[in-house]
């Protein structure tokens, strides 16, 4: 893993670090009692180039790879989940774009999203359909100018936000996967509507939304990829979607590591600090194996990205280790910190509340598997191995 971080990538890392930890670290406590969106520091990364990584040069992004958004996300996770996972909805929305969007789209809206000052959400998620995308109910009706929305979506992240929205809407009922259809949809239209943002459990300073669609119009130049075909723009775009997600569970894997062995250093208890003890040590050993478990399959995955492989069972293990892997590290830091762990005060108990969404967006965990499993049988069935 660590052969990947050049010298280019160590010093863009070193840059993002001092910025996390200087200025983002010491007000994640109390933007998470109060639900506050970090819009501040949103700008400080857009001014930074951030929010355009892999956005081409020619669109005015920096035109890295994934590897070094990886290694973004594992920072600013680190120093705040709810600024991390603002930061992967950009990059969720903005990869629909960059990989669907028509060249007359690419350069109307990638200069914007390059620079952060343009963004846009991804509305996947309904009541019904939160997996299982085929039982999406929002309805597009084609007309003689464009399409008419009407229907609902939930848990849209950095919907209100943002500037436009990618919609996933079916215009083929009755045709299940194969009759969705993305669009890309202002998000001032008329007949467009949001709710209050949703309380969570964690990540509270990332906001997201009930949006609903009341005869919402669009022009028929508002389609991502081809009608009937957005059952493939969500699933592609997922793919690099688990492996952003997988950085961010990284990030707060690793502000765990660091939070047990400082704490296990400075706790006196028998004589001596807890790290002398063998139950302590043992668990330090076990959260510091996940962690670079959880980042190994995150990197791998990013790198086989970058050479255009398919990412559909590395990006899958990837999310679905990282997230599992972020989730036990996290509680045994917090075992580790016994009763001062658990309580308001401790950042630990913060992180414990943060992490448990690793699992579920994007895919569960559950989810994950299935998708590997299938792709596993279709090895074995090609090629009578899968190794």
């Amino acid at each position: 893993m660590f052969d990947l971080l050049d010298d280019q990538r160590r010093e863009f890392r070193a840059t993002l670090r001092e910025f996390c930890r200087n200025e983002v670290m010491p007000g994640a406590a109390r933007r998470d009692a109060e639900a506050e969106y970090p819009a501040e520091l949103v700008a400080r990364l857009a001014a930074m180039g951030l929010m355009g990584i892999t956005i081409p040069e020619e669109f005015g992004g920096l035109g890295l790879d994934m590897v070094t958004q990886v290694l973004a996300m594992e920072e600013v996770a680190y120093a705040d989940a709810s600024l991390g996972s603002v930061f992967a909805g950009h990059y969720l929305g903005m990869e629909t774009l960059r990989q669907f969007g028509s060249s007359e789209q690419r350069k109307r809206y990638l200069p914007g999203l390059a620079t952060g000052s343009l963004r846009v959400a991804f509305a996947l998620t309904e009541p019904d359909a939160g997996s299982d995308i085929s039982r999406i109910r929002t309805r597009a009706t084609a007309g003689p100018d464009g399409w008419t929305l009407t229907g609902g979506k939930t848990f849209t992240s950095n919907a209100r936000e943002s500037d436009e929205i990618v919609v996933f809407a079916m215009t083929e009922p009755g045709a299940g996967f194969k009759g969705i259809t993305a669009f890309l949809v202002p998000a001032g239209a008329d007949g467009l509507a949001f709710s209050s943002p949703i309380e969570k459990l964690g990540i509270r300073g990332e906001h997201a939304y009930e949006i609903s669609f009341d005869g919402v119009r669009v022009e028929r130049g508002a389609v991502l990829g081809e009608p009937g075909g957005g059952g493939r723009v969500a699933l592609e775009v997922l793919n690099s979607a688990r492996i952003d997600v997988a950085a961010l569970a990284n990030g707060v894997a690793m502000r765990a590591l660091d939070l047990a062995a400082g704490y296990a250093s400075a706790r006196v208890q028998f004589g001596w600090p807890i790290r002398e003890l063998q139950a302590i040590q043992l668990m330090l050993g076990e959260i510091d194996a996940l962690v670079q478990s959880g980042r190994l399959h995150a990197y791998h995955a990013a790198a086989l990205r970058d050479q255009d492989r398919d990412v559909r069972r590395a990006g899958a293990a990837a999310k679905y280790v990282a997230s599992e892997n972020c989730f036990q590290s996290v509680d045994k830091a917090l075992q580790i910190h016994g009763g001062y762990g658990y309580v308001k005060e401790s950042e630990i108990e913060r992180l414990y509340r943060d992490c448990r969404i690793f699992r579920i967006y994007e895919g569960t965990s559950q989810i994950q598997l299935l998708t590997i499993a299938k792709l596993l049988g279709r090895l074995h069935d090609e090629r009578g191995t899968v190794v």
